[in-house]
């Protein structure tokens, strides 16, 4: 049984990832969801109801009144892109620790400006990338590191989904061309959306690409649809990521190194890897239960109880060279949003 004090989560927003999220961190016994903002109060009451949730803030001023709670340890960041910044400075200029969702922000502007004022203030931050939290990668992480298959030289990843069918311009068929997936005013498209996960995975592995290079489809809103990335890394090696919202990929990452390859099947939510080297392949499994966002959660209270101000497995600095990159592929692809 843990000696710590639960540590209590304030949520800024209660939609799919929130709920997602708050299924596995509200099993935990050392974590509790303290308060839930919404400006909506059928939403917010729904959440409370469902997750055992004390505290529901609510009206035009939802998210100050959350920040501002006393009972608040952190701060769980779960709304649309465009928002992230105003309310994770929200967050920090009350004090508070922060977790949130990717992508970071809309660019590496704002990225810089939050972790300007982290550490300013001395508080903790971190982008929820959930994947690199799972037991299986950090297996990948000490594999590579012990030498297991060589020195990295390729890494392939991918992430799409098909959001809908195609018509005879080989663009999507939207029926809501105001959702969030297809708006550009919400950062909609695959890149931002899914494609990040892929671009993230590579650089944990290979580091800050020195060359960037990317090929895409933009849709009839304007949006990202169908794009692939190649990274160049300063030591020779490569990545491939590729992403889309008009095709359900393969959700394979492949890592090959001088003596072998290492590859992960359901990337970002895995259970497993399949170790090729010295002539022999092994699966290695790692169940667990739900979906596995408690193992972030579990890192982030790591942390807090260490007085850490950032992650070791996302750094900011980490958090930043991804901003970086992901700025320099939607420049190759000719994708701006509003206000840039």
């Amino acid at each position: 049984m843990s000696t710590y004090s639960p540590l209590r989560w304030g949520f800024l927003g209660c939609g799919s990832i929130a709920n997602r999220l708050g299924a596995d961190v509200s099993k935990l016994s050392d974590h509790k969801i303290q308060a839930i903002a919404s400006r909506d109060p059928e939403k917010a009451a729904k959440y409370a109801a469902k997750f055992d949730v004390p505290t529901q803030h609510t009206g035009p001023d939802a998210y100050t009144k959350l920040v501002n709670d006393p009972e608040i340890d952190i701060v769980y960041v779960a709304t649309p892109h465009n928002f992230h910044r105003e309310q994770v400075l929200l967050a920090l200029n009350a004090g508070k620790h922060v977790l949130c969702e990717k992508p970071f922000t809309v660019n590496l502007k704002e990225a810089e400006e939050l972790v300007a004022k982290a550490r300013e203030k001395g508080l903790f931050l971190m982008e929820g990338v959930w994947s690199r939290c799972f037991p299986v990668w950090v297996k990948v992480r000490e594999l590579i590191a012990e030498g297991a298959i060589g020195k990295v030289r390729q890494v392939y990843s991918d992430f799409g989904y098909g959001a809908g069918a195609l018509d005879d311009n080989s663009q999507l068929v939207i029926g809501n061309p105001n959702g969030r997936l297809f708006s550009r005013e919400l950062i909609g498209g695959g890149l931002m959306d899914v494609g990040v996960y892929p671009i993230n995975i590579a650089m944990m592995l290979l580091g800050e690409p020195s060359v960037v290079k990317a090929f895409g489809q933009l849709g009839s809103t304007g949006v990202d649809e169908n794009v692939a990335v190649v990274l160049g890394f300063p030591d020779g090696s490569l990545a491939t990521c590729a992403t889309s919202i008009q095709v359900t990929t393969p959700f394979v990452t492949t890592i090959i190194g001088t003596k072998g390859k290492i590859e992960v099947p359901f990337w970002w939510r895995p259970k497993s890897l399949i170790l090729t080297a010295d002539g022999h392949t092994q699966t290695l499994e790692f169940q667990h239960e739900g979906e596995g966002f408690q193992f972030e959660a579990m890192h982030v209270a790591e942390c807090l109880r260490a007085g850490k101000t950032e992650s070791e497995i996302l750094p900011l600095e980490g958090t930043l060279a991804v901003m970086r990159t992901l700025d320099a592929v939607r420049v190759e692809i000719g994708l701006k949003y509003p206000g840039e």
